[in-house]
């Protein structure tokens, strides 16, 4: 017994340790994985490396002294910097344990969202669709309009008719019936996207905080859009359904 315990205390508590502390950071860096904050990240390393350089190698005291103040404070900058992350990660970490209450997905209504999507898109008609996943997104559904119906594609055009009052917010998808209307969503402000338009902009917004996909018609090209995890990309008529139920239907295979 004594040699278990003198085994257990002397290497596999590290060994347990060393792996769940590798398995955080690497979760954190899938998380962070194509954001701002990667870049984030980059520059605190290297903030890091100028710390023990000045500190312990050039012993540059003026330098370590205020490097080793702005350390005292990065624990409240970095929460502030990474509030959207930070958001997302713990929000993820909770849709975990509630997955097993989703009910089982059906594709007959994603069949209606593809069909009034590519009868928009050759009518130039604009629009602007979220699908809720694992997060819920009431903090949107509580800006547009109450609907609770189910799915169809002649419900999907008249919602998004330029004479609709509700056409210029986005629609929400939760279990397969349209939840809300009219939503309004968190616009991207990155840089590399403020040249696309208003509803790709908020696609790649709820998609950056949340879970969500988001599929968007374009008025002006007719291009179908699908955003998911911050990342926006257009998708061909004949391939919509079939990328469509592979990015929606993930959880399902996982």
């Amino acid at each position: 017994m004594d040699i278990l315990t003198q085994i257990w205390s002397t290497y596999i508590v590290n060994i347990l340790d060393i792996l769940i502390v590798a398995f955080i950071i690497y979760r954190i860096l899938i998380l962070i994985k194509g954001t701002r904050a990667t870049q984030i990240v980059v520059g605190l390393i290297i903030l890091v490396a100028i710390t023990i350089l000045a500190r312990d190698i050039l012993h540059l005291r003026t330098l370590a002294w205020l490097l080793g103040k702005f350390w005292f404070a990065a624990v409240l900058i970095l929460a502030i910097i990474f509030q959207s992350e930070i958001r997302y990660a713990l929000a993820k970490l909770g849709s975990q344990f509630l997955a097993y209450n989703q009910p089982k997905i059906k594709t007959d209504f994603l069949e209606e969202i593809v069909e009034a999507s590519i009868e928009m898109s050759n009518s130039r008609v604009g629009a602007l669709i979220i699908f809720e996943k694992e997060m819920g997104l009431k903090n949107y559904t509580d800006t547009g309009i109450l609907m609770d119906a189910k799915v169809s594609h002649e419900l999907i055009r008249s919602i998004f008719n330029t004479k609709a009052p509700v056409h210029d917010g986005a629609v929400i998808i939760v279990n397969e019936r349209i939840h809300s209307a009219g939503c309004v969503l968190p616009i991207s402000s990155e840089i590399e996207v403020r040249h696309l338009g208003t509803r790709h902009r908020a696609a790649i917004g709820i998609s950056t905080l949340t879970d969500a996909i988001a599929l968007v018609v374009s008025e002006e090209t007719g291009n179908i859009s699908i955003a998911k995890d911050g990342k926006i990309s257009t998708i061909k008529q004949p391939d919509l359904f079939k990328t469509l139920s592979k990015i929606y239907l993930k959880k399902e295979e996982e």
